[in-house]
């Protein structure tokens, strides 16, 4: 197993989350107020490119309405934001997907949000950049003009959402969304889902939230009892563990709550188990070469 933000990435990663730093950097370029744990997953050689992260949101933020050239999910461990004029709170799982704009966003209803989250390609395939090459955008452009709120002032006076313009500066061309195929983000109360028992694994119980679009994402949470185990396997599709709760064993190892898996597409992976019991929060991606994740494979 590697610990790695920028590959190459040839096996199942498993990482820490007390191993990464908390990082502020990142988010330069949006509003303030807003701490990153980043995990993210990036091999250019063999078309992996995703950020998973793990943070926390203090009751200034507050960012514009906007939209991504890449898709996004984001669930809610504690506190609370408010997007446009509705409020999601613990427990809920949002997809933002590509080109649909959502918020403004207000943080001021919770005093801290913690949240893991993902952003990765969406059905357009428009690659998600790494946070080095994000950040030296973003580096370049404070040199040319300004960072406030979010929007970026070029500086002919010109003002755009700030994650936009240290696209256009990185890719040397001006951002194009997809159609949007959502009239709106969608929120998933995970709370109104049944467990259901998984087939293959030994105290194991799984949550089906969503699957969106051929190639997905497939959002599951799994829940590992005392002493239970999910099976070893292969993927066609790529797969992200979030630790959300309790404590699990990988090849040996024991990790802790925020602690992160990534499963490449057809690398085999061995089985998690619990001791005292864990859940987890997944989401599955099609693998670089196109195959789409499976309905249930854990």
């Amino acid at each position: 197993m590697v610990d790695t933000l920028n590959g190459p990435i040839l096996g199942p990663v498993v990482v820490q989350g007390s191993a990464r730093l908390w990082d502020k950097q990142s988010v330069k370029h949006r509003a303030p107020g807003r701490e990153r744990n980043i995990f993210g997953f990036y091999d250019k050689e063999r078309g992996i490119g995703l950020r998973a992260t793990n943070s926390t949101t203090d009751s200034s933020r507050v960012t514009p309405r906007h939209k991504h050239s890449f898709d996004q999910v984001r669930y809610t461990l504690r506190g609370a934001t408010k997007l446009g004029r509705e409020i999601y709170g613990a427990g809920v799982c949002l997809y933002q997907p590509e080109g649909v704009p959502y918020g403004p966003e207000d943080a001021s209803v919770s005093d801290e949000r913690v949240a893991v989250g993902m952003q990765f390609p969406g059905p357009s395939g428009i690659p998600h950049p790494c946070p080095q090459d994000l950040e030296r955008a973003r580096r370049e452009l404070a040199q040319i003009g300004s960072f406030k709120g979010g929007i970026f002032t070029w500086p002919d006076g010109r003002k755009q959402d700030g994650h936009e313009a240290c696209m256009v500066q990185f890719t040397g061309k001006e951002l194009v969304f997809s159609p949007p195929r959502y009239r709106d983000i969608v929120a998933l109360h995970t709370e109104n889902y049944p467990w259901q028992t998984l087939d293959g694994g030994t105290g194991v119980l799984i949550r089906h939230l969503g699957y969106f679009n051929e190639a997905g994402p497939n959002i599951k949470m799994v829940k590992i009892d005392a002493g239970g185990s999910t099976s070893a396997g292969s993927a066609p599709c790529q797969q992200v563990r979030f630790l959300i709760e309790g404590e699990i064993s990988y090849e040996g190892e024991h990790y802790t709550a925020v602690s992160c898996m990534y499963f490449p597409a057809h690398v085999p992976y061995s089985s998690t188990s619990s001791a005292n019991g864990a859940t987890l929060f997944v989401v599955q991606l099609a693998s670089p070469d196109g195959q789409p994740p499976p309905f249930c494979l854990i």
